[in-house]
């Protein structure tokens, strides 16, 4: 793994520690952006993306190079497929490709997977809250076919066409990656909480 301590940054404070922190502000600074404007600037995933890998290359050299961009492609590899089928936008395809680079590739593959079931949970959260806001799922079944199955299906399909920030659950994900792998604690260590 790249990330550890390699290379120790003035007042004791490790690569490991700034990148944990660095992808931690980039993944706030996006969802904020998403839950504001519901898009996440090209600007902020690109730079967050250089960041990344030049932090990775800086701690382990190439191997953290090669670590950094195969936790790219794997967090691009696993959302691509929810942009083409229109599930999700390009922003939160490249915030996930950006936050991968902060992670190995085994990390990345866990935080997007999470990503994807937090995700889902935002996604039955704006279908709870449409429906307590009194906006009838229902209202777009055909006459007489307000049954449970169609109204689970229109609940369903009015999720796919809503914008719901996506971005906090990328955060989600990553975060959870960076408590599973240890860097989390670390960052937390560092600033001295807990």
């Amino acid at each position: 793994e790249h990330r550890v301590g390699v290379l120790m940054l003035p007042g004791s404070i490790g690569i490991d520690v700034v990148m944990t922190g660095a992808v931690l502000i980039a993944l706030a600074l996006a969802a904020r952006e998403d839950v504001l404007r519901h898009r996440i600037p090209n600007t902020l995933n690109a730079a967050a993306l250089l960041l990344g890998v030049g932090l990775a290359s800086l701690a382990g050299g190439w191997s953290g190079f090669l670590d950094s961009v195969g936790g790219a492609a794997i967090g691009f590899a696993v959302l691509f497929p929810f942009y083409l089928r229109r599930g999700m936008g390009a922003g939160d395809v490249k915030l996930m490709t950006a936050a991968g680079a902060y992670l190995d590739p085994g990390s990345a593959l866990l935080a997007a997977a999470i990503a994807l079931v937090a995700g889902v949970f935002l996604a039955v959260a704006i279908v709870t809250r449409r429906h307590a806001e009194g906006r009838p799922l229902h209202a777009v079944a055909p006459a007489g076919e307000a049954t449970a199955v169609w109204r689970a299906a229109a609940a369903f399909l009015s999720v796919r066409h809503e914008r719901f920030p996506y971005a906090v659950a990328i955060g989600i994900g990553v975060a959870a990656a960076l408590a599973w792998n240890g860097s989390l604690g670390g960052l937390w260590a560092a600033l001295g909480i807990g």
